[in-house]
């Protein structure tokens, strides 16, 4: 049956020493591991029930190292040479079952459920593309009605300048992009360190800061 949202949430099995590899060496690879669970485990809990789209997990990995998710949510393994690839190649899935979805990644903690129902909202048949900036350049979230496999094409995942180059490519092909309000995501200590200063750290990450 096609359902009308359906939201991904993107991420890595995980792992040790191959998730938030970016905080070592300020974090230890068993505290970058526990970052990465501990991130996972917010998503879900904040998105799993939502009548307002349905929540799938695309993961690196199903067996190896693979995160014990709660029973009931969907969990399929990520296919693609690189991220683009892999994001697209999601997102195309999910659209042969869904009228729109949405894609985010785990490293966000100040996403919920409303800023990814005005995500959904923002997807029309004139502007179907959405995306989630971040305040690092890059963007936590995209979405659309369809596959749009432009937008992860030549685009230098992890620099800074992710997200001004996707909107340039769209621009390129003459589409649009809804652009929510930036969001901060963790990529590095300092960016745990802001979130203490505003206040919306959780009591389980204080451990991993001095």
């Amino acid at each position: 049956m096609r359902t009308d949202n359906t939201l991904i949430l993107f991420t890595k099995a995980p792992q040790i020493c191959r998730v938030k590899t970016r905080m070592y060496p300020d974090l230890t690879h068993r505290e970058c591991l526990y970052l990465h669970k501990k991130l996972n485990e917010h998503a879900v809990k904040i998105f799993k029930s939502n009548n307002k789209f349905r929540l799938i997990i695309y993961t690196t990995h199903l067996n190896r190292g693979r995160y014990h998710y709660p029973s009931g949510i969907s969990i399929r393994k990520q296919a693609g040479l690189n991220l683009g690839s892999r994001m697209c190649n999601a997102i195309r899935q999910e659209l042969k079952k869904a009228q729109r979805v949405v894609l985010i990644g785990s490293d966000c903690l100040t996403l919920n459920p409303d800023y990814i129902v005005r995500a959904f909202s923002k997807i029309s048949k004139i502007n179907d593309i959405v995306l989630g900036p971040t305040t690092d350049g890059g963007y936590v979230l995209v979405g659309g009605r369809k596959q749009n496999a432009f937008l992860f094409n030549n685009i230098p995942w992890g620099a800074s300048c992710v997200l001004d180059k996707t909107l340039a490519t769209a621009q390129k092909h003459g589409r649009e992009i809804n652009c929510l309000e930036k969001v901060s995501d963790i990529d590095s200590i300092k960016d745990i360190h802001l979130l203490k200063k505003q206040n919306v750290l959780p009591e389980w990450a204080n451990g991993l800061i001095s």
